[in-house]
């Protein structure tokens, strides 16, 4: 794998020379690294796995001002001679332009035997400034975003973020992780909570501007009672029926509030498996969050699991030949870089643990 390292320093690119990348090697049976390089006075770096693992994947990453930094996992199968990976790296600051959420998904389940509800959200995170913001302590997290007043419960899910950066403050959920500048580096955020029994009127705060703001709700008497969003109408995933309500460039403020039947229904079904929310595979998101058991925690060991889940998925799509439908390559796009992400995160917390 070669490639070329930057830093980019209040808006200036520029190589960083004599500077330690290395390459990782991930398997279903474990991972390591398996060479490391300092940087020429261009910035370039050349690395070399001494064998080719079929079932791995490689990615580089860099560490700087103790932040680390990785490249987009390649396959086995996808991988060249002359795969080309280039990392960019940031200064740091605990201060700076507020994050920017670039999407916001909510998803309400119908009541449980006890009256409660489950609910989900998919956050996607944007830093719009020229630094990596870090935060200085739990009490100034680089960002934080309100919720439905009296839920309990709150779980973190399977996003870019570790589960210990993401963290309850009153009403609202906080974010302590870096988050480095630009579209390329937007973070995931994944959180469930519990609606108690008994609630009827719900309001989902809308304290900062959204880009795009969906929440789905599964009671078909559902009525919205005020705010931005447009009833969509009913939505049916894997049999379930789901009312959805949407709106795109929602301002600070903008409260939705809805009236719940009580009803239940549908309680049956199992698993949470939402369909086409975005470009960016918040189906697959959902399938993988509530197939963990209540209260688990993810390990690094995770990243072995991901690894041969992304070698499986390249094999399967390869098999389809050299013409696949347009349907099969968006879900294995979709599905990819979710995996993609998932494990560059478990590799993170991992070198962070180590």
């Amino acid at each position: 794998m070669s490639g070329r390292l930057f830093s980019v320093i209040d808006g200036d690119t520029t190589q960083l020379r004599d500077h330690w990348v290395m390459l990782h090697e991930v398997t279903g049976a474990g991972g390591r690294v398996v060479d490391s390089v300092r940087t020429d006075a261009l910035g370039v770096y050349f690395l070399r796995s001494p064998q080719r693992d079929t079932t791995a994947v490689y990615l580089s990453s860099v560490s700087f001002r103790d932040i680390a930094y990785f490249s987009n996992p390649v396959s086995s199968a996808a991988f060249t001679s002359d795969t080309a990976s280039t990392l960019f790296v940031y200064d740091t600051s605990s201060v700076g332009p507020p994050l920017r959420v670039v999407e916001r998904h909510v998803v309400i389940r119908a009541p449980e035997v006890d009256g409660s509800r489950s609910a989900l959200e998919i956050l996607l995170l944007e830093n719009p400034g020229l630094r990596t913001r870090i935060a200085s302590d739990t009490a100034h997290p680089v960002w934080q975003g309100a919720i439905p007043r009296g839920v309990v419960n709150l779980e973190v899910g399977p996003g870019d973020i570790s589960s210990t950066s993401v963290y309850r403050r009153g009403d609202y959920v906080a974010l302590a992780a870096a988050v480095p500048p630009g579209p390329a580096n937007r973070k995931r955020v994944v959180f469930g909570y519990i609606i108690p029994k008994g609630v009827r009127n719900l309001i989902v705060p809308v304290d900062q501007p959204l880009g795009r703001f969906q929440v789905l709700i599964e009671d078909p008497a559902v009525e919205m009672l005020g705010g931005p969003l447009r009833a969509e109408g009913p939505e049916f995933m894997e049999d379930v029926r789901f009312m959805r309500f949407d709106a795109t460039d929602v301002p600070g403020g903008a409260d939705a509030s809805f009236r719940l039947s009580g009803r239940s229904m549908s309680l049956s079904v199992l698993l949470w498996i939402i369909l086409g929310l975005s470009a960016f595979a918040m189906a697959a998101v959902f399938t993988v969050w509530v197939r963990r058991p209540p209260g688990a925690a993810r390990h690094a060991s995770d990243s072995d699991t991901l690894a041969a889940q992304i070698a499986a998925l390249d094999e399967g799509f390869a098999a389809k030949g050299a013409s696949p439908s347009d349907a099969e390559r968006v879900r294995y796009e979709q599905e990819r870089n979710l995996l993609k992400t998932e494990l560059t995160g478990a590799l993170a917390r991992r070198d962070i643990k180590s």
